[in-house]
């Protein structure tokens, strides 16, 4: 079975998680999917998504019956620099409709695991063979099979970001960093943040060791929920057009058709998140 192995955190650790569940960059890929399967419905169903009522004499159905779905998808997200040389973020998110949990991992893309014959780190995983001995690489590590994957460079990045619209972001204590070729000052307080701004928060939080892989995780679990809803579905016609182009993915025009009561369920479900430092198969 898959067994989730956490780890216990220092007040100081705790207090850096708290940040990193307001920060959602990472998890834009995932809403990708989720616009472009809502758009791919729409236009092999007869028409868009239903906007609301706004006709008093009209009312909307607001008893329609949840789907019925099941099962386990394990998704890879990755993000690279514009030459490909270098891995900004990787992660795994395991959306599980049997007892509604998004149980996310993100990895060091320096961690090494043996793949193709090779034992390597992620990152040269990726630059010797691409995205699929990159899956296979963590695959090896983590005892789990990776379903689909999306992969993005930081311009695709921002760009699907300003796409959406800027987050809301709510930060406890201000954030000062400066990198080799970035810098990134955040206030306390509630604020909105375009690409710019959430990409460079990703590499401030992977500047962070495993500390920052753990603010990766949580980040990526808040934002399903700030994104997964039926307003950001609503625009899917415009998004679409604009971020298609924009993504390296084996998700599938079938892949899409299919997704209608799957998208519809985790609009109306609530989903716990779980952050783990890394899967394992233990036998039974």
């Amino acid at each position: 079975m898959l067994k989730k192995l956490k780890t216990l955190y220092t007040a100081r650790q705790r207090e850096r998680r708290r940040l990193g569940r307001f920060f959602g960059a990472v998890a834009v890929f995932l809403v990708v999917f989720l616009v472009v399967s809502a758009v791919y419905i729409g236009t092999h169903s007869g028409g868009a998504l239903p906007k609301p009522e706004t006709d008093e004499t009209q009312s909307t159905d607001i008893s329609e019956p949840i789907p019925e779905v099941s099962g386990v998808t394990n998704l890879l997200l990755l993000c690279t620099n514009t030459e490909k040389t270098d891995l900004r973020f990787l992660t795994v998110i395991q959306i599980n409709f049997d007892d509604n949990t998004y149980t996310v991992c993100s990895f060091s893309p320096r961690e090494s695991a043996k793949a193709d014959g090779k034992f390597a780190g992620f990152a040269e995983h990726y630059q010797m063979g691409g995205v699929k001995q990159l899956i296979r690489a963590v695959e090896a590590i983590s005892g789990i099979t990776i379903d689909r994957y999306i992969a993005s460079q930081d311009n695709t990045f921002k760009r699907a970001i300003n796409a959406m619209g800027p987050l809301r972001m709510s930060f406890p204590e201000q954030v000062n960093y400066r990198g080799e070729d970035f810098a990134i000052v955040l206030l306390e307080g509630e604020q909105k943040m375009r690409g710019d701004d959430l990409l460079k928060y990703m590499r401030y939080c992977g500047a962070l060791g495993d500390e920052g892989l753990q603010m990766q995780s949580a980040a990526i679990g808040e934002c399903f929920k700030q994104y997964i809803t039926e307003k950001t579905l609503s625009k899917s016609d415009n998004l679409y057009s604009t971020l298609i182009n924009s993504l390296q993915s084996d998700i599938s025009v079938m892949d899409f058709k299919k997704a209608k009561d799957k998208l519809t369920y985790m609009q109306r479900m609530d989903f716990d998140v779980n952050c783990i430092q890394y899967f394992r198969i233990i036998a039974d």
